[in-house]
């Protein structure tokens, strides 16, 4: 009896619990106790995920629905019994409101708005419903026993066989208490006015009708329930001499009254000196203070109990949250900064219960339609995958009202992050496992929707005929490891990159990489080049400020090299300074041509010696990752064992020979002539050279070389 969007409601000070299912909206269970912890944000586990802890529950409902279909009728209608959201039209779920600690859910059934929460008083829970008006009756699922139920239909009262009492308070006819089986349910006629009563549980003792509920007040906010404002201060970084940017850092509280783990996944800007982050157990914090010298940061939480935030865009200045669930607007109710109303702007993505199964990013493009990608549901340790439903392993498609949701690229793995491109093209990570050989960044246009980027076990539907979309460059492990989002460089900024141009984040190396790519045709490829930052953690999430500074967030929960466990850090150009990194990279009939921002030192730039190159090839299939496999000599044995078994020790890399190295006449480019320039997986250029005023310009280049001219 999984709940895969479950809404667990604290009853008083952690000791009672009830569970709400904001899928088939019923009440699953209530009980004495709290939770046993799993999953990876909590507990680190690759496996399992939260769940209730019931010492004594007070009742358990197994059916599948807490509201009648048009039919009357209780089973579960889903295409994908236990997936899924129930149709528009029989119901769904509008959001909850907080008041203090009092949670008071808010969906919508057969047309009809119910606003409901639960109480507990001496041996009985009550759950207090407010039904707006009514355009057919209504069925509403009581709970469920299965030795069956002795009614009092008259009095509106019930008791099971088990020893749990029910009392439905100010309501009478002609509504009506019935059973069938092991259902205890109640009818609520059509009617035009709103309709408030409550229904009453006891196990063991006899169910007492409470005070009532004012609804009004708990939908119109309440006091704060985090009233702190911690204060931390930034760092101005130091400038190194090989690089043109320099890398800020904002402190972040090493301690805070809830205990709530700080790692930072998602962000964007409230205003030109505030952010709206998200930290994977779940909070969403306001952080002020983060312009120009950041001499004081002011951190206040806003929001919790989230499912693993990982995306978070503001829109209109109003906070949209990506979780595993869906996309949730945070609404501040009476100005006083925090979140009163958890408001459902789109909850269609089908879930499973697999631990690895990440909702990543959020953003929107031009026209507000909002984007995010998610992962298959990879089993512990990596291999393989547990049952695949229809939205593992897709980017996503929402409406600008959030009332559209549609698939437009299948077939990732674990993509870690994405963006949206000033064109409407679309980049995700991906990481390295069962189909992918390695981490890789994925590009698409929106004239090749929907795409498929290689994870077989997740190509939906949509994506039968497709022919695999190669990614616009492969990185072996020693690039990146662990792939995070894309970024792409704004109109209007000084960043040391033109505008237009793409950012990579690497997760698993801390690192921020230039993206060189090159249009042939419909194909696009390319390669990347570090950006020389230093950052204190691993790069998750990158958003541009309007003063042209890059704002990066990363925490370390899995395979990364982050030196810190969680960092929030501001990247600035130096103006005045040289970037003194590649700025274009193009293949030629014979080799390929890397542009520089700098006048290059010709002796040098023309020395065959002052460059390093390699290609290799890799093998996609089942298997876990892949070797590296020679371009020239292809051994087809050893490819052919590679789909069967994991040859991650197989290394066979060409060297290529540079025949010639010419400088432009303007000095800021070099074209070399390689032996036999032909497609190549990744194509590894490594160079060591001087710019005329003799800085030294030394690092590698990745790239993917689909087609060679």
């Amino acid at each position: 009896n999984a709940i895969l969007k479950g809404l667990l409601v604290d009853l008083g000070e952690r000791k009672k619990h009830a569970l709400f299912d904001t899928e088939t909206l019923r009440w699953v269970t209530a009980y004495d106790g709290f939770v046993a912890w799993g999953g990876t944000p909590w507990t680190g586990s690759h496996g399992g995920l939260v769940r209730v802890d019931a010492k004594k529950p007070m009742f358990a409902a197994a059916t599948a629905v807490g509201w009648a279909d048009a039919a009357g009728k209780f089973d579960d209608p889903r295409s994908n019994p236990g997936h899924g959201n129930l149709s528009s039209a029989h119901g769904r779920f509008l959001g909850y409101y907080m008041h203090g600690d009092t949670v008071c859910v808010s969906s919508e059934i057969h047309g009809a708005r119910v606003l409901e929460t639960l109480a507990s008083s001496g041996d009985s829970l009550h759950r207090h419903l407010a039904i707006a008006a009514r355009p057919k009756e209504l069925l509403m699922l009581i709970a469920d026993e299965k030795d069956g139920w002795e009614v009092d239909a008259k009095n509106f009262q019930a008791k099971s066989a088990a020893g749990l009492s029910i009392a439905v308070g100010k309501i009478m006819a002609p509504a009506q208490l019935k059973a069938d089986g092991s259902r205890l349910y109640l009818s609520i006629p059509a009617g035009k006015e709103t309709l408030t009563f409550q229904v009453a549980h006891a196990r063991g003792a006899a169910a007492k009708i409470g005070a009532a509920v004012d609804f009004t007040t708990l939908t119109s906010g309440g006091k704060p329930r985090y009233p702190d404002v911690l204060e931390t201060a930034g760092t101005l970084g130091k400038k190194a001499t090989d690089s043109a940017w320099v890398v800020d850092q904002i402190a972040i509280p090493k301690d805070n009254p809830w205990k709530a783990n700080m790692r930072i996944c998602a962000f964007d800007f409230l205003s030109d000196d505030a952010l709206a982050i998200t930290t994977w157990n779940g909070d969403v914090w306001k952080v002020s203070g983060i312009a120009k010298d950041m001499s004081k940061i002011e951190w206040r939480r806003i929001a919790s109990g989230m499912f693993e935030p990982l995306g978070l865009k503001v829109v209109d200045g109003v906070i949209h949250v990506l979780g595993r669930d869906g996309i949730t607007k945070l609404i501040d109710q009476n100005g006083d900064g925090e979140t009163d109303f958890y408001q459902t702007f789109n909850r269609d993505v089908i879930i499973t219960r697999n631990f690895h199964e990440f909702a990543f990013d959020l953003h929107t493009d031009k026209e507000g339609n909002f984007y995010f990608c998610k992962g298959s549901p990879v089993r512990g340790g990596g291999r393989g995958f547990d049952k695949i439903l229809p939205n593992n392993g897709i980017v996503a498609k929402v409406s600008k009202d959030g009332g559209k949701f549609e698939v437009i690229a299948t077939g990732l793995r674990a993509p870690g992050g994405m963006c949206v491109g000033p064109e409407g093209q679309i980049t995700t990570g991906e990481n390295e496992g069962s189909w992918q050989p390695c981490c890789k960044l994925n590009y698409a246009m929106p004239s090749q929707f929907p795409v498929f980027f290689g994870t077989e076990p997740s190509r939906q539907e949509i994506c039968k005929d497709r022919p695999f979309t190669e990614p616009l460059c492969y990185f072996p492990m020693d690039v990146d490891n662990s792939g995070g989002s894309q970024v792409w460089v704004p109109e209007g900024v000084n960043f040391g990159l033109n505008p237009g141009e793409l950012i990579h984040l690497s997760y698993g190396k801390s690192t921020l990489y230039r993206v060189l790519p090159e249009k042939k045709g419909d194909v696009t490829q390319g390669g990347v080049v570090a950006i020389p930052a230093r950052l204190s953690s691993s790069a998750m999430r990158a958003r541009f400020h309007k003063d042209g500074s890059l704002f990066v967030a990363g925490f370390r929960g899995w395979q990364t090299n982050a030196a810190n466990e969680m960092g929030l850090q501001r990247v600035r150009y130096l103006k005045g300074e040289t970037s003194l990194i590649p700025s274009s990279l193009k293949t030629t009939p014979k080799g390929l041509t890397i542009g520089f921002d700098v006048e290059l030192e010709a002796e040098v730039a023309e020395d065959l010696t002052s460059y390093n190159v390699e290609r290799w090839n890799y093998v996609r299939g089942s298997q876990y990752g892949s070797g590296h496999f020679s371009v020239d000599a292809p051994d087809a044995e050893a490819e052919k064992q590679a789909l069967v078994k994991e040859m991650h020790g197989y290394r066979k890399h060409d060297k290529v020979e540079v025949i010639a190295a010419k400088l432009s006449v303007d000095k800021k480019s070099v074209t070399l002539e390689l032996r036999g320039m032909k497609p190549s997986m990744t194509l590894k250029v490594g160079y060591e050279l001087e710019t005329v005023d003799g800085d030294v310009l030394s690092s590698t280049i990745h790239s993917t070389v689909k087609q060679a001219p």
